[in-house]
């Protein structure tokens, strides 16, 4: 799959034309039948995914709490030339605020970093550990896999620090117990104890055929099965976007076979709703996808996803409610003009971040490169989002 996001561009021959394609409120746009809207009321029943006769089914809400528990999470290793930055915030109790305690981060290779580091939560590296050229500050704990090297960096880690290698950084500071198996050297390391005892190599991010969620099993199951005849949906009306297009949706599994055209289109969610898209996203114009309360989103796709204009995806006051499942492994290109407020899962893909990027919600990629300073702010509310889910 390719998301990539282009800068903006201004058609000025096209003219725009709003056009509701499926709604609850306009009786032109669909045969909603009225106990459908009941059906919606209060943002509808949680929604359950998946083929019973394969197994149990898959509650999205606890889905997305498990998969997004880290602000970030690479399958591969990182590598950063400018700052890099993680915190949290809950959008149910308010806007974001800098600074917020929290944003985990696992890197299941190496973290090699040239400019300064700052994790609000744990960090948690394997590979061949983490090398610095600037400072570090974890704001939790620190897990590393191998050394901890940087002869001119410094490091900060509040909580306690566990290196399976030596320590050969200017000065490391550790708020807790300071643990180095006794065949390494822990250098010149201030902590509250020193433990010289094993540490066990870590892999923080479940990325293997074993570990991993397979988006496309759902979408081939959405396929054939979902909610489109009860809101009279075509599958194929946005195959060809010309203008704008309007298409909103309430709750439910929908399909759309692809997204595609010169023209723009805004998705508006008003419940909890899954929307399954096998052909990706072509748009040259523009995308939004706008989930008011009390909607939620969670969007599965493959193939392509181009958008040669603006991306504006979720909402910055309230990421946790959209969820971006990506089947494939072809490069996420992201400019920093688009807004990326949602949370990604696409462990087979590598995320690719022009200028200076500024994520609201979390990230799980098969790896990430940015060429300006990246800020990730993790909205804690998606570790709840499955309290609406039925026992397992």
């Amino acid at each position: 799959m390719r998301i990539r996001v282009a800068g903006l561009m201004l058609l000025g021959a096209a003219c725009t034309v709003n056009d509701p394609v499926a709604t609850l409120h306009r009786p032109d746009a669909g045969n909603v039948p009225d106990d459908w809207a009941e059906h919606c009321a209060d943002s509808g029943p949680p929604l359950l995914l998946g083929d019973p006769a394969a197994g149990p089914l898959v509650c999205s809400g606890r889905l997305a709490e498990t998969l997004f528990r880290r602000a970030a999470c690479s399958c591969e290793g990182l590598s950063f030339s400018a700052p890099f930055l993680t915190d949290a915030f809950r959008s149910s109790v308010g806007p974001y605020s800098p600074g917020g305690a929290g944003g985990d981060v696992g890197v299941n290779g190496t973290l090699s970093a040239n400019n300064r580091v700052q994790v609000g939560g744990s960090l948690q590296v394997g590979g061949a550990g983490l090398m610095l050229a600037g400072p570090l500050s974890v704001g939790g704990g620190l897990d590393s896999s191998g050394p901890l090297s940087g002869p001119t960096a410094t490091a900060t880690v509040a909580g306690d620090a566990r290196v399976r290698g030596d320590v050969t950084l200017a000065a490391l500071t550790v708020g807790g117990v300071l643990t180095v198996p006794p065949e390494f050297t822990p250098g010149p390391a201030q902590a509250a104890e020193l433990r010289r005892e094993p540490v066990a190599p870590v892999v923080p991010c479940g990325c293997d055929d074993a570990s991993r969620f397979d988006p496309g099993a759902l979408i081939a199951r959405h396929t054939v099965d979902n909610d489109n005849a009860a809101i009279g949906l075509d599958a194929a009306t946005l195959e060809d976007v010309t203008g704008e297009r309007v298409l909103e949706l309430p709750c439910g599994r929908f399909l759309l076979t692809r997204v595609a055209g010169p023209g723009r289109v805004t998705l508006r969610i008003r419940g909890r709703t899954a929307l399954f898209i096998p052909g990706g996203m072509n748009l040259l114009e523009a995308l939004t996808v706008d989930v008011p309360p009390p909607g939620e989103l969670d969007l599965f796709l493959s193939g392509a996803f181009v958008v040669s204009g603006q991306l504006t995806l979720g909402s910055a006051t309230r990421p946790s409610r959209v969820r971006v499942y990506v089947a494939g492994t072809e490069p996420l290109d992201i400019s920093a003009n688009g807004l990326l407020a949602a949370n990604l899962y696409a462990p087979q893909a590598r995320l690719n971040l022009s200028g200076n990027a500024e994520v609201f919600g979390a990230l799980f990629v098969r790896g990430l490169e940015a060429s300006g300073a990246v800020q990730v702010h993790h909205d804690a509310d998606v570790l709840d989002a499955g309290a609406a889910c039925p026992a397992p």
